[in-house]
């Protein structure tokens, strides 16, 4: 089968090789799904780097690819919560990653079936960053009525948090470029900032909760409006010992990320709060409510671009520009 290879970390970026590979292993709990679409993700870049190397360790050669949209093919002797034929999205397991490529095999845990309204762009453009909300507010345990700010929310994370944060019943303010009002208040957002007008931490204080989507240069202004005993949770931050603690890792590793993310633990106890690092995971269950949600709401699904297979360096090259409207989207099979 064809997929898109790393050979190796490479700080400034590595090229990665479209190659002919040998079909996935299947063990008895996975499924075989072949790959219509996949999502493409700053994560993605952040792999080739090395940026994440110490949270999850790869081996090469490496097949790339976080999420993905796709037709179950072949499901293993102990599987019982699909069948061949159906339509699934997930995010594909930790420690076995594999999306940009035809086929990819995934424990039955970690999938779930796709609104049925949603197209295949659509459907891949959920999974890693729905999961990455619903994982952030499980931490955070909001209450109905309280305010939340989600940084930078007119890109493709903005475009999921947004509408679940809303379903939990909070209200949402987010921040971003003016063009993006309109399609955003469309996703739920209750008060939107442009950045080119307004400087959010000059008008906002006092919310409850805050979603780091830009990391260290945003982190001590985002503290600043959030409440004494408020919660913020960073996507892009520096993992600290509690996030290695929570996530099982080794005592060295607990005691390197201690050291590692104390600078936001300080900014965090000056006012009692609380300062959280997720990094995303599979949860079939969670994408479960994901796509109930979807079906309710029948909410939108933001796709910025679609590339093929062939392309997929390109298409790292866009999301790594910045300034995407929605998820790029590696289109590889019908």
């Amino acid at each position: 089968m064809k997929a898109a290879v790393l050979t190796g970390y490479d700080k400034n970026g590595r090229t990665l090789e479209i190659r002919d590979v040998p079909m996935p292993e299947m063990k008895d709990n996975d499924v075989l799904v072949k790959i219509h679409t996949a999502g493409v993700n700053p994560l993605d870049n952040m792999i080739i780097k090395g940026e994440v190397k110490m949270i999850v360790p790869y081996s090469f050669p490496l097949v790339m690819g976080n999420e993905f949209a796709g037709i179950v093919e072949k499901v293993g002797k102990s599987v019982r919560k699909f069948q061949p034929g159906d339509r699934v999205y997930g995010r594909m397991e930790l420690k076995r990653i594999g999306a940009f490529a035809e086929y990819a095999t995934i424990d039955q845990g970690a999938i779930a079936r796709v609104p049925e309204y949603l197209s295949d762009e659509e459907a891949a453009s959920v999974p890693l960053t729905a999961l990455t909300a619903m994982q952030a507010l499980a931490l955070m345990k909001p209450k109905k009525g309280e305010t939340i700010f989600i940084s930078g929310g007119t890109g493709s994370l903005g475009a999921m948090a947004i509408p679940v944060a809303k379903s939990y019943g909070l209200t949402v303010i987010t921040n971003g470029n003016g063009a993006s009002e309109e399609r955003v208040r469309r996703l739920g957002a209750d008060r939107f900032i442009d950045y080119k007008k307004e400087d959010y931490a000059k008008v906002l204080s006092n919310v409850d909760y805050v979603l780091d989507t830009l990391g260290d240069r945003e982190l001590e202004k985002e503290f600043s409006i959030l409440k004494d005993g408020g919660s913020l949770v960073s996507l892009r931050g520096m993992p600290n010992g509690e996030f290695a603690a929570r996530t099982g890792m080794s005592m060295i590793k607990r005691l390197l990320l201690k050291v590692a993310g104390r600078k936001y633990d300080q900014m965090a106890a000056r006012r009692n709060q609380k300062y959280y690092f997720v990094f995303v995971h599979e949860d079939g269950a969670a994408l479960e409510r994901i796509s109930e949600i979807f079906g309710q709401n029948h909410l939108e699904a933001s796709v910025d671009g679609v590339f093929s297979l062939d392309d997929v360096n390109e298409a790292l090259k866009k999301v790594a520009s910045g300034g995407s409207k929605g998820k790029t989207i590696l289109k590889i099979s019908e």
